[in-house]
C-alpha cells in the first residue's frame, strides 16, 4: 500500500501541469486585455492613431491584395504593414508616418462589415475564373488551386454584407487586370481617392515583374476548363455572374446566363 507522501510525489507533476496550464491562460487572457484596451484608447477621436489616414487592402484571396499592397509602397509618408492583420492593427501601429496601409488577413470576410466608417477601403476584384484557378504556394500541397468555388461565394457575400450595413461607405475597387495592363494609372487613381504622393512609379515599387501571363489560363488550359466546369454549380454561377456584370466581366457561353 502507498503511503500518502508516496501518492503526492506522484501527483506532484500533474499538479505543475495544471498550475502551469493556468498561468499561460492568465498570461494570454492578460494579454488579450491589454491589446483590446490600448486599442480602445488609440482609437479616440483625438488620438493620433484615429487622425491618420488609415487605408485597409481587402478582397478574395489571388485577387491582386498583394499587388495592391506593393503598390501602396510607392507613395510618400506611408507605412505599409507587410504581414496580412485585421483592421483592428492600425491602433497597434507606433508610426511617425501619416498615412498606414494594412491588407487584410485570411478571415477578414467574417467581420469586413464591422470595418469602422473612419478607415479607407480598397477593395480588390478580379476574373472569377482566374481567381479560382490561381495556385499559391502555401497551399500548393493541399490542394491544386488556392481559392474554392465556396470560398469566393463567402467574400463576395461579405462584400454585400459590408455594403448593406454601411450603404454610404465610399469603396474603391481596383481590378486586377487594370493593375497588370497599367499600375501607373491605378497607382495615381490611389493616390487622387486618399491624397497620397508618390516617390516612384509604380512599376518600380512592386516585387517581381507584372505580366498578363496568369489571366484567362482557363481558356487556354484544358485542365482548368474541366475544373471549372466540374466546380461552378448553380449556387455558385448565380452570384457569380452578378459580379461579373458590376465589375465588367464576361462569362463563358458554357457558364449560361442568369438574366
Amino acid at each position: 500500500m502507498c503511503s500518502k507522501r508516496g501518492r503526492g510525489k506522484r501527483d506532484l507533476p500533474k499538479l505543475e501541469a495544471v498550475v502551469g496550464f493556468l498561468m499561460a491562460r492568465s498570461s494570454r487572457e492578460l494579454a488579450r486585455l491589454v491589446t483590446s484596451l490600448t486599442i480602445r484608447w488609440r482609437s479616440r477621436p483625438n488620438a493620433k492613431a484615429a487622425r491618420a489616414n488609415k487605408i485597409f487592402i481587402a478582397g478574395c484571396a489571388r485577387s491582386g491584395t498583394t499587388l495592391t499592397q506593393s503598390i501602396m509602397n510607392t507613395f510618400e509618408d506611408t507605412f505599409v504593414w507587410k504581414p496580412e492583420a485585421r483592421h483592428t492593427k492600425f491602433y497597434l501601429l507606433d508610426c511617425q508616418e501619416n498615412n498606414l496601409v494594412i491588407k487584410r488577413a485570411s478571415r477578414t470576410f467574417a467581420h469586413l462589415a464591422k470595418l469602422p466608417a473612419g478607415i479607407g477601403l480598397i477593395y480588390c476584384v478580379r476574373h472569377p475564373l482566374d481567381v479560382l484557378t490561381s495556385m499559391h504556394p502555401q497551399t500548393r500541397k493541399e490542394r491544386r488551386f488556392h481559392t474554392t468555388a465556396d470560398r469566393w461565394v463567402l467574400e463576395y457575400d461579405a462584400l454585400l454584407s459590408l455594403r448593406k450595413a454601411q450603404p454610404g461607405r465610399d469603396v474603391l475597387y481596383v481590378r486586377y487586370e487594370d493593375t497588370i495592363a497599367d499600375p501607373d494609372a491605378v497607382q495615381q487613381l490611389i493616390a487622387n481617392r486618399f491624397g497620397l504622393r508618390p516617390r516612384m512609379p509604380a512599376a518600380e515599387g512592386v516585387q517581381g515583374p507584372i505580366h498578363s501571363r496568369s489571366l484567362r489560363k482557363w481558356e487556354r488550359n484544358e485542365e482548368y476548363l474541366a475544373y471549372l466546369q466540374q466546380q461552378l454549380s448553380p449556387a455558385v454561377l448565380a452570384p457569380m455572374h452578378v459580379f461579373c456584370r458590376e465589375f465588367g466581366y464576361d462569362m463563358p457561353a458554357w457558364a449560361g446566363s442568369t438574366g
